[in-house]
């Protein structure tokens, strides 16, 4: 008993310095930095639209969030925060896949096939500014195998679509994600970023240390506080043109989560637009909102129920292995 409740008491002190790290992909600077961004791309946009800035569009767009903030889309996500910071809270040590692991690896095998590189006389920050970005991106690839693969396979969507379920979107929307979603998601880009990692690390013959901030590479950093609390908000924060190609803006993100089927499938990156650009999978948005409507239909029944987030996505992947082992039965499509 008694351990129990140091565990759950550790975790609360956890939860509560997580609220504090800017590494965080939930926390009070990140989203204190993304409302004052919003505040200011909302005044930016009356001022190019009508020559001043109006404060009452602000008050109207606050005024707006209460129903989102009432909605049972909204309390679902909650649960969820609660769910994945104690009852599971560890899920992100349980991947089979380490990243550092991958990236001795690759080393190793290199040494092996090429034999062992003489250390690089490049300063140190030349390196350290190399790697830094080539792990982002290897995270960023990961991000879009294991997105794309969610997307594309119904098996693996099954799980995934419990993300997709929200009706509106709030920051709390990461934290809607499939324990089996998560384990899958962290291995895929451990693997991704550790591979390029190790290639950068052979390169330069010695070990090379990431530039991070509290332990997290400082480009996944920006992207917390820049784009990540906005791409689950009500804020219609479009990049169009070649920033648009680039950068996956909160508009993307809202597009991906679109019930309309000419968007389905698209905008899978985090914060990077480069993979979506080049695989084909990039739908850059209109300047102005088209009123997006988001969810996906529900196989299982009312969608915020936690029977239906937690347990009725392994029911509908059986399905869908009994489809792929018998497939002449019929059985009801998800």
């Amino acid at each position: 008993m008694f351990p129990l409740l140091k565990t759950q008491f550790d975790k609360l002190l956890q939860a509560g310095a997580n609220l504090l790290s800017p590494g965080s992909i939930f926390g009070l600077p990140q989203l204190g930095f993304a409302f004052g961004l919003a505040v200011v791309w909302l005044g930016v946009r009356q001022w190019r639209r009508r020559g001043a800035m109006r404060p009452g569009v602000l008050v109207r767009a606050l005024k707006g969030s209460r129903r989102i903030i009432t909605h049972p889309s909204t309390r679902a996500d909650l649960f969820y925060y609660f769910v994945n910071t104690f009852a599971i809270g560890g899920l992100i040590g349980w991947g089979i896949v380490s990243g550092l692991a991958v990236s001795h690896g690759v080393v190793h095998g290199l040494d092996a096939a090429f034999g062992a590189r003489h250390a690089s006389h490049a300063p140190d920050w030349v390196w350290r500014l190399t790697i830094t970005v080539a792990a982002f991106l290897g995270y960023e690839f990961g991000y879009y195998v294991d997105h794309y693969a969610k997307h594309k396979i119904p098996f693996l969507w099954a799980f995934h679509q419990t993300h997709h379920s929200a009706e509106v979107l709030t920051p709390l929307t990461v934290f809607r994600v499939h324990p089996v979603d998560t384990l899958i998601f962290v291995d895929v880009v451990a693997a991704c970023a550790g591979f390029a990692h190790g290639l950068v690390s052979y390169a330069a013959g010695r070990p090379v240390d990431l530039y991070v901030v509290d332990g997290v590479n400082v480009l996944s950093v920006a992207g917390l506080f820049v784009l990540a609390q906005l791409q689950h908000s009500q804020f219609w924060i479009p990049l169009r043109g070649l920033a648009g190609r680039l950068l996956l803006s909160p508009a993307h993100h809202q597009i991906h989560h679109s019930t309309d089927p000419a968007h389905f499938n698209s905008n899978l990156g985090s914060f990077v637009a480069v993979f979506d650009w080049l695989f084909g999978t990039l739908v850059v948005p209109p300047e102005k909102s088209p009123g997006l409507v988001f969810g996906v239909e529900q196989p299982s029944g009312e969608p915020h129920r936690v029977i239906t987030l937690l347990l009725a996505p392994f029911g509908n992947a059986l399905r869908v292995g009994q489809r792929l082992l018998a497939p002449g039965r019929r059985t009801r499509a998800l």
